[in-house]
């Protein structure tokens, strides 16, 4: 009996311990209430998280786990607000325990045929900003008495105790009525109290061997004879081994063979540290107890007989206090937070987050991990002069938010014409719907964007396609998930607690103004030597091409907090760390692209631009003054790096990116209304104005960046809300995703002018040539290129009524209008040409192939005027049908193969007239994935049929 009690116990207790934990931030009294007793809550607030500890008043925010349902139910409490319904109760001379007492049923409003099994709990200040949760961040859970006889443990309060040397410990258990009750220690008892609801004992552990030892005890009820049982454990320790790590031995997984790897911790300051995982159950093994090196600052232990491939999860527990953190280098983690929201089709296989045996993010460490097989091994970079950059986020660039819909888009970035795609970061961040810009781990791959093969694959197809990668890459702070800020954290102290001065990585107080999350100390050696092997890291297992480093005026010790001005001051201490992480980056990759988005004062932003650095250049405010049609602040001499004073053009600069407002939401909103015959708010109008923007500010030497769907003149405000409204607080919100705009006619030849302006820069040497002028002040703009090759001459009218202005070609003779595909001969170069407003030309001294700006919007239009087509064509997981109806019409759309057989039928019904759009992901009706190859979409009316041709590839 004993022994099969036991074995229950060993399995079961880690689905115990966790609402165990609970019983160390908040206890019941009566400890074994029903759902209809009267119950006092005590929330102790210097336990768990401790960010309450000190604050007065404190709220309950609360709510019950129902049998049946998923998640918390019969909420109480307004966040943010002094409710009074969940204040609680403080406790004379007791400063951080609060109080609280209600009837349950009543308090939530239990309703009959609810079972509630746990009550829930977080606290918080008065507006919310400081909470109290479990030490590891989550929600508080404590059990309800489903009734009948229970018991429990009183302490030790933890699921688990460690214990350093031999000492005593204080065994207790507690029932709700009379029984006899039985304390074990493994498989010895070591008392027994009859007739009684609570039972205690000393237990002294000298002379017991170090390992593990259970705690148990089973009551039986006086009454009627009933059972409860209930565990902990003890973990006797000694002193932690010291003992170097084997030769070569680098922190995080280091695999030895097939089935031994080597686990190191970068930990100073701790006590002790356990690994924890699938290769041990999840138990505190000493087995698994790590040492430490001599330098007390690594942890490590080797785990051995491990199956070859086999995917292992595991965490790092630390301290008394049972800290669970992932390995800061995995290339893999698990979120029990956000992966339930990450299905098979965007990440197949995701081995599955281990519910009820621990908490927190986790690592997984694969031996024998297949090798991405890379089709282009070499790169031939663009020059820098003449990228052309493509700025996008993957969530907000295709409906599927996957690393495979990219690819999928490739074919339409090419023909745009861009040479380099910037990707939002994409290594792990939290949540899963993010900028990016809230990093957590920085080698791994965010899982909600797909497996990282498939961005290694989209890497690959870029490549293939002349196209560069540049990461944006986020070191001047990270965020409250990742393991070196949990590590040395004090969440008591500011609004949202800090990391503490033991922090190896990071400040204990921000060092500058505009600082979001906690801020990296780049002095530390320790975050130089981290940042570092992460800049390899990428450049050897993804072969990227560059990076965009996020926010980099903070690389600063300087201290300006609260100071903008002083901030933006030359600081020679923040470009000695900027010369250093160029020069680790130069170890392994002479060529790659570094940008900066520095926005310091001019003369340090010259030095870094001298040294190689490709500087952000934002030209948002005055590119939009000349696009809604306005002279005031208009001035883009900015956009030149001569003017800058630089010895090289190294300046990226851009009329749109993810940090500014939208050119044409502006132009629709704000725009000169002035002249009837030339309202920019109307959309064909502002469309056109941006096509002179392109045509004008593109081909300027130097680095230039689109930011995603600029090219079709993307119109919604940076502070678009999900449910249409404008909000700064929807800054970083979801955005509509739409690639119908290219079925629109001015938008496509807003599209097909930026193409051709790309082809232009990218093709032809002239446009890397220094020998310039830019005349960017005023409404008439000007930029004047010579080069050995050709010479260009490029005007805009950006007034809303026409102008004269004088090209000032470079000689007589023969120009080419490069769009118009004609000629003009000049004799006298002080001629002035008429343009009407919004117009622009580009003339050139060498005869180019003329662009094809004729905009096709239609695979089939019938009399009707239904229009079909399809985007992206060809695809590999989803494209958009897209048509227009002209009247109300019963509509059936199905997709046919070759031979007319029928694979699906993906819309039908009543639709009225408008533009549409439905999707298809390649799968049968009948269910499963069509093959590689073509596919007829039919759109079916009463009287016509309308057409297009699709391609999948698998």
């Amino acid at each position: 009996m004993l022994k099969s009690v036991y074995t229950f116990l060993f399995s079961a207790v880690l689905s115990l311990s966790f609402s165990g934990l609970a019983a160390q931030v908040v206890t019941l009294d009566p400890p074994f209430p029903t759902q209809e007793d009267d119950v006092t809550i005590i929330f102790d607030a210097t336990q768990g998280n401790g960010e309450l500890t000190g604050v007065i008043p404190v709220y309950m925010h609360s709510g019950v786990i129902v049998e049946g349902e998923t998640g918390w139910q019969n909420v109480q409490g307004n966040w943010g607000t002094n409710d009074p319904n969940v204040i609680m109760s403080t406790v004379p001379g007791q400063p951080n325990i609060f109080t609280k007492t209600i009837n349950i049923t009543e308090f939530y409003g239990v309703e009959p045929g609810q079972n509630v099994l746990q009550l829930a709990f977080v606290f918080r200040n008065v507006n919310g900003q400081l909470v109290g949760r479990e030490a590891d961040g989550s929600d508080i859970f404590v059990d309800i008495s489903q009734g009948g006889f229970d018991g429990a443990i009183m302490t030790p309060s933890s699921p688990q105790v460690f214990l350093d040397a031999p000492s005593d410990l204080n065994f207790s258990v507690q029932t709700n009525e009379n029984a006899t009750i039985n304390l074990f220690i493994d498989d010895s008892g070591v008392a027994t109290e009859l007739n009684t609801t609570s039972a205690s004992t000393t237990l002294d552990f000298t002379g017991f061997d170090e390992g593990i030892y259970w705690l148990w005890t089973e009551a039986v009820s006086d009454a009627d004879g009933s059972t409860v049982t209930d565990s902990v454990y003890v973990v006797l320790q000694g002193a932690p081994q010291i003992q170097s790590a084997p030769p070569g031995t680098r922190d995080g997984i280091n695999y030895v063979n097939s089935s031994t790897v080597v686990l190191q911790l970068h930990a100073p300051f701790k006590d002790y540290v356990y690994a924890i995982g699938d290769f041990n159950d999840w138990q505190f093994n000493p087995d698994y107890f790590m040492k430490k090196t001599p330098s007390g600052n690594r942890w490590w232990v080797q785990l051995d007989n491990l199956t070859p491939g086999q995917e292992y999860r595991f965490q790092y527990s630390i301290d008394q206090e049972d800290m669970r953190i992932a390995d800061l280098y995995s290339h893999k983690l698990l979120d029990p937070w956000n992966d339930p929201w990450i299905d098979e089709e965007r990440y197949p296989g995701l081995i599955p987050y281990p519910e009820g045996k621990t908490t927190n993010i986790v690592s997984v460490l694969q031996t024998d991990r297949p090798q991405y097989e890379w089709e282009v091994e070499e790169f031939e970079r663009p020059p820098k002069e003449q990228l052309v950059i493509y700025e996008l986020l993957v969530r907000d660039f295709t409906e599927a938010r996957t690393y495979q819909s990219l690819i999928d888009t490739l074919g339409y970035l090419e023909r745009l014409g861009v040479n380099a795609i910037e990707l939002l970061p994409v290594n792990q961040f939290e949540g899963n719907e993010s900028w990016g810009y809230n990093p957590s781990f920085y080698f791994a791959v965010d899982k909600y964007y797909g497996p990282e093969e498939d961005l290694k694959k989209f890497i690959d197809e870029c490549h293939k396609r002349g196209m560069a990668v540049i990461l944006d890459v986020v070191f001047n702070h990270s965020f409250g998930q990742s393991p070196q800020v949990r590590m040395y954290f004090d969440p008591s102290a500011g609004d949202f607690g800090q990391p503490t001065a033991e922090n190896p990585w990071f400040n204990e107080i921000p060092r500058h103004p505009f600082n979001v999350g906690y801020d990296y100390n780049h002095d530390s050696p320790h975050t130089q030597a981290f940042m570092k092997r992460n800049m390899h890291f990428w450049i050897e297992e993804f072969k990227v091409d560059g990076y965009r480093f996020d926010l980099s005026k903070g690389f600063t010790q300087n201290n300006t907090l609260g100071n903008v001005a002083a901030w933006n001051q030359y600081d020679q201490s923040r470009i000695n760390h900027w010369l250093r992480i160029r020069d680790e980056i130069h170890e392994v990759d002479q060529d790659l692209y570094l940008i900066l988005e520095h926005f310091a004062n001019n003369d340090e932003e010259t030095v870094l631009a001298n040294e190689g650095f490709l500087m952000w250049g934002d030209m948002n405010s005055a590119a939009n003054q000349n696009t809604m049609g306005y002279q005031e602040n208009n001035n883009m001499n900015w956009a030149s790096y001569q003017q800058r004073g630089w010895n090289e053009p190294n300046l990226v600069s851009y009329h749109e990116s993810h940090d500014e407002e939208r050119l044409q939401f502006r132009n629709n909103e704000f725009g000169n209304t002035s002249n009837p015959n030339h309202n920019v708010t109307q959309q064909s109008v502002g469309l056109s104005r941006i096509e002179a923007m392109m045509a004008l500010h593109l081909p300027l030497v130097g680095p230039k960046m689109i930011w995603q769907f600029g090219e079709l003149g993307y119109d919604y405000s940076i502070n678009h809300c999900p449910d249409g409204t404008i909000s700064p607080d929807c800054r970083t919100a979801n955005k509509p995703v739409r690639w119908d705009y290219y079925d629109d006619e001015d938008r496509q030849r807003l599209y097909r002018v930026t193409a051709a302006i790309n082809k232009l820069k990218t093709e032809n040497e002239a446009f890397s040539s220094t020998n310039y002028t830019w005349d960017a002040n005023g409404l008439g703009k000007r930029l004047i290129i010579q080069h050995e090759s050709m010479d260009v001459v490029i005007i805009a009218n950006f007034n809303v009524t026409p102008i004269n202005i004088v090209p000032g070609f470079t000689q007589p003779g023969t120009w080419y209008d490069y769009f118009a595909g004609e000629s003009i001969t000049e004799t006298n170069l002080n001629n002035a040409f008429e343009l009407q407003p919004g117009e622009y030309r580009v003339y050139t001294t060498v005869e180019l192939e003329t662009p094809d700006l004729t905009v096709s919007t239609e695979e089939h239009q019938d009399p009707y005027g239904i229009t079909v087509s399809a985007f992206p064509n060809p695809f590999a997981d989803q494209t958009q049908i897209s048509y227009k109806l002209e009247e109300s019409q019963e509509v059936q759309i199905r997709v046919t193969d070759l031979q007319g057989r029928q694979v699906a039928v993906i819309d039908q019904g009543l639709r009225h007239p408008g533009n549409h759009m439905v999707r298809w992901n390649g799968d049968y009706d009948a269910g499963g994935k069509v093959p590689t190859g073509f596919y007829i979409v039919q759109l079916l009316t009463r009287d016509n049929v309308g057409t297009v041709k699709v391609m999948v590839q698998r």
